[in-house]
This record gives C-alpha cells, structure tokens and sequence, in this order.
C-alpha cells in the first residue's frame, strides 16, 4: 500500500475480528458482486464495493505477488485478499458506529474545527512526498482523489472524537502500576550487569581528543554530542541506553573499554571499527539488579493506560455491535470479479 492509505489505516478506528455467517447466494456479474452487502449497521449498508474502495492498490499487488490475473486462481492469493478485506470490513463498521455515535453524543467538531484538523492532517500526509507531483501520483496509484481523501479524514477525526469521549475519564492508579511492577519485577525489570552508556563518535583521533579536552575543561557531554556526534545518538545526548555488559549486540572494543569505566567517568579516545568514540558510563552496576519502581512509573503508568483504554474502547464497540444491530457476511469477502 502506498503512504497516503497506510497513514488513513494509523488514523482510523482499531479492528476487532467478528465472526457472523451470512446467505451463500452466488451473484453472477461482477457489478452485482460489487454491490453484495457485506455488513449492515441498523439500516445502513456496507457492501463488497466498499470494501473494496479502501483497498487502493492492494488487489493489483496480490496478483502480481502470486502471478495471477484472477485472483481466485490463486488459493493464497485469496486467503490474503479475504484477510485483507475482513480487516477493512471491521474498520468500516467501527467507523460507521462511532459517526452514528459522534451525533447521539453531540461531540461533532464544529465545520470551522473539522476543516482545520482535516487540513492538518493533510498537510501531515503531503509532507510524506517531496514535491506535489509525487502526492497526486501516489492518489491516482490508490485509485483516490484529494477531494475522497479529505473525506476519509473527516470520517476519522470525527471518529477519535468519539474514541476520545470513551477514554476520558480512564485512568490508572498508583496500587495498579505497583501492583504490575511486582508481579513483572523478575521478567521485566531485573538489569544484568551494566550500564547507562553514552558515547560520541567521530571519524579520526584528533577530533576525539579534541572533545575530550572541552570536555576536561567543563564542557557538557550531551552538548558536545549534539555538536560532534556523526550517529542517530547525537539527538539523545549520546544515550545508548542500559546497556549489559555480556550483550553480543555491541562492538566487543567498545564494550571492554565501557566495563573499564567508573560511574561518571569518561573515557580518552576509543578506537573501533567504526571510528573513534568518548564513551561515558552512569547508573554501573557490577552485579544484576532490579531497577526501582520510580525508575519505571511513568513506563509502566504509560503501557496500562494504553491498555486499559484500548480494553475500554472495545468493550463500548461490542456494546454498541448490539445496540446497532450489526450484523457482518464476511463469508462474502471471498467473492472476486
């Protein structure tokens, strides 16, 4: 899929798979397999051609995996187009029950407020292309227009407004987060021996020995980072993180030279295979040890709120399943034309 459908897909609702049987009627011309309902939410319908609509390029990319210009040819090529389809499907009903749902509830954004974050959202999406050329064939690719484009993203604005309204008042308690530390204390947050590790790489010794002399003149590591680093690490200050001495993952030099080091001493210039490094250790820890809750609170506070809320979201969307009445076909999505 192109970025423009995989960035809708970030935006719109979470699928959850349903599993309801349906009629086993064969349509016979490919314009009335298109209109099969595939799914109806209270009166409204949900058809094969809708499902379809949000496949973009997808289709074309099955056949040319599986070498085939009928899809049905392919039993693997079919598996994944129905799997495809199904999860589309779960989208589009969510989507269709959250609008529903945004009205009932009053939390519409007014015109002037849907507008500007359609725009944003725009705007977010151009910004994956290079120049305006590159987003009008990316479109045509997924067999969509801006105008179309700006409609899905009204759907899913309006949509995380009613996710949002389902989420408000989810929290976390501190007995919660405590509660997960010590039952994950062992299997998550038990360090081997190591340490917090940062490092600043340059190509030649001269340079290195150069930071190493601001560095004994006062001068802030993370600043010097910024200045000097030639790796992604030059944004975080040089951090690469806990790091445990026995880890193969790291070159062996550098890691010799960081297990020398004392807590908040930096070392002279390092040679290795990709050039030459200042390395600084904090937090060392010679023995394993099991990190303290205040070290991980807001991680773990973070991680059971995502999923209280995720738990929360579903349950409202099988609530509203029934108060909606949905009812799904999706032995229909295996149906090709």
């Amino acid at each position: 899929m192109g970025k423009v459908k995989r960035l809708l897909q970030i935006l719109i609702c979470g699928s959850l798979i349903f599993s309801l049987s349906g009629c086993d009627m064969i349509q016979k011309t490919p314009e009335a397999k298109k209109k099969t309902v595939v799914a109806k939410v209270q009166n409204d319908e949900i058809t094969l051609k809708d499902v379809d609509a949000q496949l973009g390029s997808y289709i074309s990319q099955i056949k040319q995996q599986y070498k085939v210009d009928d899809i049905s040819k392919s039993a693997e090529g079919l598996k994944a187009l129905q799997q495809y389809r199904e999860n589309v499907l779960d989208s589009l009903v969510h989507q269709e029950m959250f609008i529903k749902k945004a009205k009932e509830l009053k939390v519409i954004p007014s015109e002037a407020d849907l507008k500007k974050e359609i725009d944003e959202q725009l705007k977010t999406i151009k910004s994956a292309y290079s120049k305006e050329d590159d987003f009008k064939a990316a479109l045509k690719k997924e067999n969509m227009t801006e105008s179309k484009l700006n409609e899905e993203i009204k759907k899913m604005v309006i949509s995380r407004k009613v996710s949002d309204y389902i989420i408000k008042d989810v929290k976390v308690t501190e007995k919660e987060q405590k509660d997960y530390y010590n039952s994950h204390k062992k299997s998550n947050y038990t360090k081997a021996a190591g340490a917090n590790m940062y490092h600043i790489l340059v190509p030649t010794e001269d340079k290195a020995k150069e930071i190493k002399t601001k560095l004994n003149g006062g001068a802030k590591f993370e600043d010097l980072a910024k200045e000097y680093g030639t790796d992604g690490t030059k944004t975080t200050g040089g951090s690469l993180g806990y790091v445990e001495y026995t880890t193969t993952s790291m070159d062996q030099d550098f890691l010799k030279a960081a297990k020398a080091l004392k807590d908040g001493q930096i070392s002279d210039p390092v040679k290795t295979q990709f050039g030459y490094h200042i390395i600084m250790v904090k937090n060392v820890h010679k023995d394993n040890y099991v990190q303290p809750f205040d070290e991980v609170k807001k991680d773990i506070e973070s991680n059971l709120l995502k999923t209280k809320q995720q738990d929360t979201v579903n349950k409202k969307i099988e609530e509203w399943k029934k108060e909606y009445n949905v009812k799904e076909n999706k032995d229909k999505l295996t149906l090709t034309y």
